[in-house]
């Protein structure tokens, strides 16, 4: 049985979402040492206008509890886990075996994780997990689950309050040291957080493709699927509602997430 109360309902719509061209040079700018290239703010323009059919988005990311059930019913074994690694954070992106969904850093850490296996977002999913998760609970709820396009995403943040791309502040970011810091720091903004945004990247369905064919990036293309809302180690600019970010669809790392839209065929009651 599906709690209305978990989803945000959006009726049918029309929606301007992206970046207007003459705000780039300033964006960039105020970036001064950022690490965050030209390419990545340009890729949000120019501003489009999408009309949007009704859909629901959980307010909440999809929990490891829940992910393990899935995977306990259908014997599915993730991209990490074929492959025998994934990636993690340490001073620098590593490769390490063994890490998984189970496992996300393969260190004592991931004793917590599993012990709040009700609350945390499952981690190290690739866009493939995600996606083959939304297929198995359609299966078996009859009822037309996926993940969000990025442009239902960006409605949710604008809705959930983030901040603009060309508004975004500077902030200073929790001090994250060590797998253990980052599993504390993520545990209080489960507790105080509505919506749960900026924790982990979040999966959408898209391919990484200019919203305009006048704008040249060699990495568009069907290449990279989209991840939105950056996470608790992202510059603040990668945490607002436009930043779009790519990667390969079976990447995966302990700072990739997902949450899930019920389509508008599938009409939740409004109370």
């Amino acid at each position: 049985m599906l709690d209305s109360d978990d989803y945000v309902l959006f009726s049918d719509g029309d929606v301007e979402i992206g970046v207007d061209p003459s705000l780039v040079d300033g964006i960039v700018s105020s970036l001064g040492s950022s690490s965050i290239k030209r390419e990545y703010i340009t890729a949000s323009t120019p501003p489009r206008t999408i009309h949007y059919e009704q859909f629901a988005i959980h307010k909440k990311l999809l929990t490891v509890e829940k992910f393990r059930r899935f995977i306990s019913e259908t014997m599915y074994v993730t991209d990490s886990e074929k492959e025998g690694w994934g990636w993690v954070w340490n001073n620098k992106w590593i490769k390490k075996n063994g890490v998984s969904w189970k496992n996300p850093f393969m260190t004592e850490t991931d004793n917590v994780y599993n012990d709040f296996a009700e609350t945390f977002p499952v981690m190290q999913v690739s866009w493939n997990d995600a996606v083959r998760y939304t297929e198995w609970l359609s299966g078996i709820t009859g009822k037309n689950f996926r993940l969000p396009f990025e442009y239902e995403w960006e409605i949710f943040g604008t809705y959930a309050g983030l901040n603009s791309i060309s508004e975004h502040l500077f902030t200073k970011k929790d001090l994250i040291y060590s797998d253990i810091d980052f599993l504390m720091t993520l545990q209080n903004n489960i507790q105080q957080s509505e919506f749960q945004l900026g924790l982990l990247w979040e999966w959408t369905l898209d391919w990484y493709i200019g919203y305009d064919e006048s704008i040249s990036n060699k990495d568009f293309g069907n290449i990279y699927k989209i991840l939105r809302g950056g996470s608790l180690l992202s510059e603040s600019i990668q945490k607002s509602k436009e930043f779009r970010f790519r990667r390969c669809p079976t990447a995966r790392s302990p700072y990739y997430g997902f949450r899930i839209v019920l389509d508008e065929k599938n009409r939740l009651p409004v109370s």
